[in-house]
């Protein structure tokens, strides 16, 4: 992740409530760690060794992505007359990359086109004619351009640098090294429609209300091998982990690593606590003000299916038991930051989705959140 000048290792974090704590996180370092693997790793294409048809844009003349532009390019396919769809946020960046040759060269020497990938289809793109063709007839396409609300590429980074930087850690590495921007997922207005998804076998819940921000871990782990990040039975599952933004840095850099004083170490054994469902994550994620913004700051993991202990203790709570427990942190990797806006008014402690408001055992943290609430003039 590119953190320099970190603080000496703290210490683990203790369990001091009911409930299981989120994991302590690690000093950060160079780079994460990961398991060995047997598999090659790919060597990189030289972008100058590509042949392309006469009249049709390099690859190697693109320029370079711009994730901090004030406006982001949206392009668009006509499904049906009248229907327009748009591409996902890495297509439409790559689009536009081809099209600013495009209009840059004024349709001069007749280089007008473009062989890409879009929708994982291999497809002809002709800007002087605006159309994309895979399969079939040519579909129409549109480029437009949006401005991004306040959580925006920029405001993120910022905020990331700014909390670490408060946690005696130096960012001196390019944003793009640390962040895959061109995979930014906004699903704040996006609706449950039922559908089931799963990856590695276990069912995948959208963080439906979150913005993600794609952390570049391509190539980092298993001698460069991707197949964790697999989006069918062979990948590796998804879940969720909430953190502090003092933990979200160590975390980033290194990984996790096990506390202590474990709830459910009997029935589980020791090890990072994590959940594949984001409402209960959430819980261990308090509102922190970030440049005026009241937010929430959830971590999207991968886990290998086969190293998740679910709780099943006959005494958990409900609530608890939508626990995974990962034994050994190197099977548990961050991939993803999920970012949403919630008043620290609106805030649930998980104690209280345990043992409930009225339990004299957390009537000290209840005093405490609303001590801060009246403070933020909630």
């Amino acid at each position: 992740m590119g953190c320099v000048n970190a603080p000496e290792q703290p210490p683990p974090v203790r369990q001091t409530a009911p409930t299981a704590p989120p994991a302590a996180a690690a000093a950060p370092a160079a780079a994460p760690a990961g398991s060995a693997s047997t598999a090659p790793r790919k060597p990189p294409v030289d972008v100058n060794s590509i042949v392309v048809p006469e009249g049709f844009i390099h690859p190697r003349d693109l320029p370079r992505y711009d994730p901090f532009r004030e406006e982001q390019p949206d392009w668009r396919w006509e499904k049906d007359e009248g229907q327009w769809r748009s591409y996902p946020l890495n297509d439409s960046i790559e689009l536009d990359r081809y099209w600013q040759i495009f209009a840059a060269s004024g349709n001069e020497g007749g280089v007008t086109k473009a062989k890409m990938k879009l929708l994982k289809n291999d497809v002809v793109v002709d800007f002087a004619q605006m159309t994309a063709q895979a399969e079939g007839r040519p579909r129409k396409i549109e480029r437009q351009l949006k401005t991004p609300d306040w959580l925006s590429n920029r405001f993120f980074f910022d905020a990331f640098t700014e909390t670490l930087d408060k946690a005696g850690i130096k960012v001196e590495t390019a944003a793009e090294q640390m962040f895959e921007f061109r995979f930014v997922q906004d699903f704040r207005d996006t609706k449950d429609d039922g559908r089931k998804m799963y990856r590695g076998g276990r069912e995948y819940h959208l963080p439906v209300g979150w913005k993600r921000f794609a952390v570049q871990v391509k190539g980092a782990y298993d001698d460069g091998d991707n197949g964790w990040l697999r989006e069918d039975e062979s990948g590796w599952a998804v879940a969720y982990h909430g953190t502090s933004k003092e933990g979200l840095g160590g975390i980033l850099c290194t990984g996790f690593r096990v506390g202590e004083r474990q709830k459910f170490a009997k029935d589980t054994g020791a090890g990072v606590y994590c959940t594949p469902i984001i409402d209960v994550a959430q819980h261990y994620s308090k509102p922190t003000l970030l440049r005026g913004r009241s937010v929430q700051i959830v971590l999207q993991l991968r886990v290998r299916p086969s190293a998740i202990n679910p709780v099943r203790d006959p005494g958990a709570h409900e609530f608890e038991r939508k626990y995974w427990v990962i034994n050994n942190p190197d099977d548990i990797r961050a991939y993803g930051v999920l970012i949403r806006e919630l008043p620290l008014r609106d805030y649930i402690l998980p104690e209280v989705m345990v043992f409930g408001r009225d339990h004299p055992g957390i009537r000290d943290k209840l005093e405490e959140l609303e001590e801060e609430i009246r403070k933020q003039g909630g």
